[in-house]
């Protein structure tokens, strides 16, 4: 994540040979000086993963991770002006994968998941990093089967796109789902489901948010096309497709550039893609070969003016992660 100042990189899930372990240990990059520099060790049995939740309040880390579907769940905060933490409460979220999160700028909301071959429950928790207290969202209850990717904040509201079960009581044997676009206000503890047919391309999965749309990723046979959809008027937007395709689409990476409402995607070997909202043009530039070409998992930020990717699984033989990035400006 992105303080405005350093990357801190804490997690994650550590490849070198034999089997991958979720790592506890983390580091901060300043690109100003480019010097890391080790942070504290968390609490015992804070663990990361592939898929932890990670905001920045503006002046602590908050992590959350289910570790795996064995478990535990557990969640700290890290000040890195002491370099300390300290361990969030226990909520009533268990062990679980493949959940989604958002920070309304007092919560940290963790929506829906898996735990082995089942999927989660309770479906959906926030927790205030500030008091350390944890709410379950009850309007969630009713959606068991739940696997959202990314969630957005739009106007106080949260925005999520991904796919319901239809049997969510036969777990992972299920295979009958369909795509749901979910609206959540926080304050009333109210979900709604918003209408996808007039969405203009299916499946869609969220990367990011302006102060009015929802951006989306419809991939279409490893090419990109942006969908946006204006919350205010509640109408859908169809935008161009990039003209480049990536090598390898699963070892291809993507940023969302907080504050310049861009999109980037890794194009070809050493080339990136750049939507920008403001234009609804993409445009190609050679900026080299980096992770967002070809590797999956990177940690990545936007600092305001360099895209860093740092890490993440090569396609090689046990999948391994390299101590390396690059910082990339895009002019």
């Amino acid at each position: 994540m992105w303080t405005g100042r350093e990357m801190v990189v804490w997690g994650g899930v550590a490849r070198g040979s034999g089997t991958p372990s979720a790592a506890s240990d983390g580091a901060a990059y300043n690109p100003t000086t480019r010097q890391w520099r080790a942070i504290a060790s968390p609490p015992s049995g804070v663990l990361g993963d592939a898929g932890n939740a990670a905001v920045w309040t503006g002046a602590r880390a908050v992590f959350w991770a289910g570790n795996s579907s064995d478990g535990p769940a557990v969640g700290a905060t890290y000040d890195p002006a002491s370099d300390t933490w300290q361990r969030l409460p226990k909520g009533p979220l268990g062990a679980r994968e493949g959940y989604a999160s958002a920070w309304t700028g007092h919560e940290l909301l963790l929506l829906g998941g898996t735990s082995g071959d089942q999927f989660a429950r309770p479906v959906a928790a926030a927790v205030n990093p500030s008091t350390g207290a944890w709410r379950q969202l009850h309007a969630f209850d009713a959606l068991a089967g739940l696997r959202l990717g990314r969630a957005v904040v739009v106007g106080g509201r949260v925005y999520a796109s991904g796919t319901v079960s239809d049997c969510a009581q036969l777990g992972s044997a299920c295979r009958h789902e369909h795509a749901i676009f979910l609206e959540y206000d926080p304050s009333a503890d109210a979900v709604h489901q918003l209408d996808l047919s007039h969405a203009p391309s299916l499946p869609i999965a969220t990367v990011g948010s302006t102060a009015s749309d929802v951006v989306f990723d419809a991939t279409s046979r490893g090419a990109e096309r942006i969908v946006r959809y204006d919350v205010p008027n509640g109408t859908w937007t169809k935008g161009p497709a990039v003209s480049c395709v990536p090598v390898t689409p699963f070892y291809s990476q993507s940023a969302w550039l907080e504050g310049a409402d861009a999109y980037v995607v890794g194009c070809g070997a050493t080339r990136l893609a750049v939507y920008r909202v403001s234009t609804n043009r993409w445009t190609t530039i050679d900026a080299g070969a980096s992770p967002l070409n070809s590797r999956a998992g990177s940690a990545i930020v936007w600092t305001g003016n360099q895209l860093i990717a740092w890490s993440g699984t090569v396609a090689l033989p046990e999948n391994p992660t390299p101590a390396d990035g690059s910082a990339i400006g895009l002019g």
